[in-house]
């Protein structure tokens, strides 16, 4: 875990650096996500998504965008009294994630994208009530996803943006190793909320 933020600091310094040539900045905010095929439904497992990114414009309407970020994915289960059910159960994972976009400027103000996200897992959990999930199948260490989004500029250096992302391979298998047509095991699926801050472009 220790080599994978020395790496993260030294990638987020290098964008950094890069950003000079080219548009790029800082942005922060928040996930919220479930895993399908876990039987737990609902958005129910919050954390954080921040990270760095570079932008090259094309023209004036198009971008390529590469990011690299830190982000939280998973699924929660509470207890539900009213039901009899005391019990907790909970997924947590902690991605290094790495998506490359295309981004379109729809109006001068909103902007859409669309591409892929290349994931590490770093660290994973299975709780239930608390306690570590007996029999546990370890989760997939590389994810592919895909992601769709747009932003929406509040300021003149600021911009709210919302993504959503769903995992393209499975991140791991069903208990048993089930598999039924295209639902091959689980998946995350994940709606993420950030600002992002550009710094000051070149020629400004």
């Amino acid at each position: 875990m220790k080599k994978i933020i020395v790496l993260f600091g030294f990638i987020m310094m290098t964008l950094l650096s890069t950003a000079q040539k080219f548009d790029g900045g800082l942005f922060a905010g928040l996930s919220t996500s479930q895993v399908d095929g876990d039987a737990q439904g609902g958005y129910h497992r919050a954390g954080i998504n921040a990270g760095v990114f570079v932008a090259l414009p094309f023209n004036q309407k198009w971008a390529g965008q590469f990011e690299i970020k830190y982000i939280q994915k998973g699924s929660y289960k509470g207890q539900n009294p009213d039901a009899g059910d005391y019990n907790t159960y909970g997924i947590k994972l902690h991605y290094i994630e790495m998506p490359l976009l295309a981004k379109f400027l729809y109006k001068p103000k909103i902007n859409f994208e669309a591409g892929l996200n290349f994931g590490y897992l770093a660290a994973s959990k299975e709780l239930f009530n608390g306690d570590p999930y007996p029999g546990a199948k370890p989760f997939r260490k590389y994810e592919l996803s895909w992601g769709i989004g747009g932003s929406y500029q509040l300021l003149k250096n600021i911009a709210l943006n919302i993504r959503y992302s769903y995992s393209i391979l499975p991140i791991r298998k069903h208990a048993g190793n089930a598999a039924y047509q295209n639902n091959r095991g689980q998946y995350n699926n994940v709606i993420t909320f950030s600002f992002y801050y550009k710094f000051g472009a070149p020629n400004e």
